[in-house]
Parts: C-alpha cells; sequence; structure tokens
C-alpha cells in the first residue's frame, strides 16, 4: 500500500525520537560536568574570567565570543540561572546536530541507520553530544559541510553553495573561535583532488572567517588568540604523561570496530555489485578515515571530526540504497522507521553503567548554605584546588561570588609557577607535599580544597579543616 503521507509521517518519527532523547536523559538527573557550567555560570556572572581567574600575564579572556554572547543574551532576557542555561545548552545542541541531516537526505531512516552503527561501535560517543559545549554547533557546521560540499564543483550551484560556506564559516569563528580547524575539509578536498572545489572553498573561507572575527567585536585579536592559544597549549599546556590530560586530548588508539564497520558496508555494496570508486575518492571519506587514524596524536580528531564524518558517510550509503530499493510511498517506510527510532532510543537513552546518573549534581560547595560559607574564600581570595571539578562545581553553584580560582578549565591558563605546582601535584598522584607551596602563599582569605572521603582528612597540619561537601575538604590558615 502507497501513501502520500508516508515521507512526512517518516520524517516526523525520526525527529520526535532524536528531540525526545535529550529531554529523557535529563530526566534521569544527567548534568554535564565540565565547560557547560563555566559557560552558562559566566553568563549569569556578568564578569570578566580575569576576575574569575588567576590568569597567567597577557591572557584577559578564553571567551567562545559567539556562544559567550548567546548565553548572555538568553539570560538577560529570560532571567534563566545557570542551571536553566545548561539545561539549555544540552537541549538545543543535541537537537540541532542530530536532526540537521534531515535537510539534505531523501531518506530520513538513512541518518537513524548512521545512528546506531555508530551507538553500536564508539560506544559513549553519545555522552560527548549531551555536554553542552559550542564544539557541537562547530560539528553540526561541519556535518553541513560534508553534504553540500559538492556544490562547490558545479557552476550552477558554486556561488549558492560558496555564500552558504561563508556564513557557516563566520558563525563558525564567533560561536567557536577556533577558526584554524576550517583547514580540515579543505585539506580534505585537495586531498580528493576536487581543485575547483578547493578554490571556491578557499575564498568563502577568507571570507567567512573574517566576518566572523568583525562580529566578535575584535576582529585582531579573533584571529590572532586562537592561534596564540594553540600554540600555549602545545609547548606549555602539555603535560609529560597522558594521564595528566583531559580525555579527549589524550592520545588514543585507532577504533577498529569502526573500521570493521566501513569495511562491512564497503563489502555490502560490492556484494550488490554497485561499487564506485568515487565511494571512498572523495572528500568526506578521506577526512573521516585521516580523523579515525590522528586519533593516535589525539582522541578529538576522532571524536569531533572523524566519527561526524563516517557518519554522513553512513547515512549517504544507506539513503542511496533505500532510493533504490525502498519506494518512498510504502507504508512499509513507516514501519521500519518505527522499528529504527525505537533502537536509536534504546541504544542512547537507558542508564547503562551508570553512564547518566552518574553525573548527577550532588552536595556542591555553596555559599548560601551557613555550614559551608565560613570555609569557602573570603572577598577577593583565592581557591586553590588541582582538581578541575571544584572550579566547574563551585564556580555553577556560586556565579557570583566575589573569589578567584587558582586553577580553571585548562591548567595553561595559570601563571607558570602554578603550573609548575600543579604538575608536581598530578605527578606524584595527590602527595600532600607538593600543595605546600600553594600553603605558603595562602592568606586568610584564602581556601585550599582537597577531595577526599569524610574519613581522609588531609594531612596538612599547618591549616584548619572541615568536610564542607561531598568528598571535598576545606582549608584555611587557622584563625587567631
Amino acid at each position: 500500500m502507497k501513501s502520500k503521507i508516508v515521507p512526512f509521517a517518516v520524517a516526523l518519527l525520526a525527529v520526535w525520537v532524536l528531540v525526545i532523547i535529550p529531554f529523557k536523559i535529563i530526566g534521569q538527573g544527567f548534568l554535564p560536568p565540565d565547560d557547560a557550567m563555566r559557560h552558562c555560570a559566566k553568563a549569569v556572572s556578568g564578569k570578566e574570567w580575569s576576575d574569575i581567574l588567576v590568569l597567567r600575564d597577557g591572557l584577559k579572556t578564553i571567551d567562545h565570543t559567539g556562544w559567550a554572547a548567546i548565553l548572555s543574551s538568553l539570560h538577560r532576557v529570560t532571567g534563566w540561572d545557570a542551571h536553566s542555561l545548561v539545561l539549555f545548552s544540552v537541549l538545543s545542541l543535541f537537537i540541532v546536530f542530530s536532526i540537521i541531516p534531515f535537510l539534505f537526505l531523501r531518506y530520513p531512516e538513512a541518518w537513524l541507520v548512521s545512528l546506531i552503527i555508530i551507538g553500536m561501535v564508539a560506544t559513549g560517543w553519545f555522552f560527548r553530544l549531551v555536554l553542552g559545549r559550542p564544539f557541537i554547533l562547530a560539528m553540526s557546521i561541519f556535518i553541513v559541510w560534508c553534504f553540500v560540499w559538492p556544490g562547490l564543483k558545479e557552476r550552477k550551484s558554486v556561488f549558492k553553495t560558496s555564500l552558504l560556506l561563508m556564513i557557516l564559516a563566520a558563525l563558525f569563528t564567533w560561536i567557536y573561535s577556533q577558526w584554524y580547524l576550517l583547514a580540515l575539509p579543505l585539506l580534505a578536498l585537495l586531498c580528493a583532488r576536487e581543485w575547483r572545489a578547493a578554490l571556491a572553498m578557499s575564498i568563502s573561507m577568507v571570507a567567512g572567517i573574517s566576518l566572523g572575527a568583525v562580529l566578535t567585536g575584535h576582529p585582531v585579536w579573533a584571529i590572532i588568540e586562537p592561534v596564540k592559544g594553540l600554540i600555549m597549549f602545545s609547548h606549555n599546556g602539555q603535560s609529560e604523561f597522558n594521564y595528566m590530560l583531559p580525555q579527549e586530548a589524550v592520545a588514543g588508539s585507532i577504533n577498529f570496530n569502526i573500521i570493521v564497520s566501513i569495511l562491512a558496508v564497503l563489502g555490502w555494496r560490492m556484494l550488490r555489485k554497485e561499487w564506485d570508486r568515487k565511494v571512498i575518492d572523495n572528500p568526506v571519506f578521506i577526512l573521516a578515515v585521516g580523523c579515525l587514524v590522528l586519533e593516535c596524536l589525539t582522541r578529538r580528531f576522532s571524536l569531533d571530526w572523524g566519527i561526524p564524518a563516517i557518519m554522513v558517510w553512513f547515512a549517504r550509503e544507506f539513503d542511496a540504497f533505500f532510493a533504490k530499493r525502498v519506494d518512498a510511498f510504502s507504508l512499509k517506510r513507516i514501519m521500519i522507521t518505527v522499528i529504527l527510532a525505537a533502537t536509536v532510543y534504546l541504544v542512547i537513552v537507558p542508564d547503562e553503567g551508570s553512564r547518566w546518573t552518574a553525573y548527577m549534581p550532588k552536595d556542591y560547595l555553596s555559599g548560601e548554605s551557613p555550614e559551608q560559607a565560613a570555609w569557602l574564600p573570603e572577598k577577593g581570595g583565592i581557591i586553590y584546588s588541582a582538581d578541575m571539578r571544584v572550579f566547574y562545581q563551585t564556580f555553577f553553584k556560586n556565579p557570583d561570588a566575589d573569589w578567584r580560582y587558582i586553577l580553571g578549565c585548562e591548567p595553561v591558563l595559570m601563571p607558570p609557577e602554578d603550573l609548575k605546582i600543579f604538575r608536581d601535584i598530578q605527578r606524584y598522584n595527590g602527595n600532600y607535599k607538593y600543595y605546600y607551596p600553594w600553603v605558603a602563599k595562602m592568606t586568610p582569605k584564602d581556601r585550599l580544597i582537597i577531595g577526599g572521603s569524610p574519613g581522609s582528612k588531609p594531612k596538612i597540619p599547618e591549616l584548619e579543616w572541615y568536610y564542607a561537601a561531598h568528598n571535598i575538604w576545606s582549608g584555611r590558615l587557622p584563625r587567631k
């Protein structure tokens, strides 16, 4: 049987399941544990980063300018607090990334198949998609490029496609700041010998990045500072050992499950006797495989670029298959989509291994608590800590507090002498001996925060200690 409402019904089902998924995850108590907290807390605080963190000389801001402007505007217009802004970040970014492919696919169910494959072979990747951070919007922009780049080759569509890519490059630069990452898709075009497309994209990227830099209000800063930050991180922020880095920044290993899934799809195409060299000799596939291999340098190549690119490649493969084998108006499509949507839901939503409930908000330090207030810094004080979670959680809970943090979202932002202290603490697994340089710098206004269970008071007798919150000890100089 056939019906003209089938394409609409299929699209509606596919969109519905992807919209409901982040709500279900949040409904289990999940809250992002890192940068989403500090982005939203800063929007509420209205402060500059120099008033929040103890920064090394020459640093004034570490913002993703456009994202900060969006969150600040939302706070002013709606009055949302930091928690509401985090929920908005998680929901909006997940939904935008998830539904963009429907604009370019003839068969939306092809994207659901791609999500299922990634859910099975890259276990845990969807955790990254609910972190509520602006890199998800950058990945969404990259997804659009993966679909529209062929338009750069055609004379009839090159202007329209170039204009779209220019706008996307401007948004990328304004929102995410790290404009140099746009070189990756350009390199992929060159590797695929798509010279005409590469030339058109080069022009649109230069124009878009320039426009995005102007939108920040500080065009020279927007171009120079991200590169300086990359160099600074490479030379000063890298630790001696992999375990000292954030999980997304560590060197990984090639995900052979993804490689096997790619080979399986290619083998399936060959069995159907539909082999075409362009299936692998194209910029999206080249970029995907290249970034999967570059995970050996840092996992972010795979997480932010390789996996999204291969998801588009999978979706295009299944879209082409459905177009040849499935009638667009067949009622069977609805049944297939229901099965695929249910599978996507079951792959992502269940709290397997406490992957969502492990990140429920706990007992954070709060200046509104009379018991905790005396053990938080006084006006103008500093929180010394070797755990970034202390910054994320405490700033999130106290965005208006009048103190600063020695360690924020990146160790490289710290003054060099404090970075050395921090690295020593890491290197020697939190040995109390290596906290003493900070103890020597403390004033009565400051606090030293160290993690530990209720029965494991830090062995630094020079300070008074109080078990202030869940697995958190706060130390201060003795009161006279």
